[in-house]
């Protein structure tokens, strides 16, 4: 049977599973989940993420939620070099993957669910969280973009794991009207990042997709 991964076009977290299974070369089943419509608290779908959300696999049988671990699970299978097999190379990946999910997902969250999430929620933007996010950011990527100034990639000059997940929370930033031309490293990273084939088969332009379907 056939890879299927639920997602979300406008998750990130979903779009990191997806990043990687591009750049993998596996061919998958793609199956949206319209959790705002509800369908993620349906029981035959809970019976593939408990709680309702996204991402999730069916590989074959095998059920796995959770970005990072069907990041990992996927790269391991695979032995792709997304996800290094020497262990010091791999300790390296996932100190600035978890950097990333602490860090610039965790405040970017913020930033999009009061910019841009609560609105389809017809919930009130909450300023506090909001200003808490940007200074979060402000606070966090410059050593992002002090990395890549001497890296091509975030953990060493080879693409991985780490490089999915900041590429995934950085794609809301301009629906979020959050300003990423300071960081002159980044931006020239992720520019060269989203032209690359496992970025476009997912879109071409993560604003003009979001535009189109808001």
């Amino acid at each position: 049977m056939m890879l299927t991964l639920y997602g979300l076009d406008f998750s990130p977290w979903a779009n990191r599973v997806r990043f990687t299974a591009n750049y993998i070369g596996l061919d998958y089943n793609y199956v949206r989940v319209d959790l705002i419509g509800g369908e993620g608290q349906s029981e035959e779908y809970k019976r593939i993420h408990p709680v309702g959300k996204v991402p999730a696999i069916d590989d074959d049988g095998f059920v796995l939620f959770e970005s990072g671990a069907i990041c990992r699970y996927l790269a391991n299978k695979t032995t792709s070099p997304l996800y290094p097999a020497d262990i010091k190379e791999r300790a390296i990946v996932d100190q600035w993957t978890d950097y990333c999910v602490t860090h610039i997902a965790m405040a970017m969250q913020k930033v999009l669910f009061n910019r841009v999430v609560y609105k389809f929620m017809d919930k009130e933007q909450d300023k506090r969280s909001l200003q808490e996010g940007q200074e979060f950011l402000g606070r966090f990527l410059p050593l992002v973009d002090t990395q890549l100034s001497s890296m091509a990639y975030l953990a060493s000059n080879e693409i991985s794991l780490a490089d999915m997940i900041l590429l995934a929370w950085l794609d809301p930033t301009e629906i979020c009207e959050f300003d990423l031309s300071d960081y002159q490293h980044i931006s020239r990273w992720r520019g060269l990042l989203k032209q690359q084939a496992f970025y476009t088969k997912c879109y071409q332009n993560y604003e003009d997709l979001f535009n189109q379907s808001a």
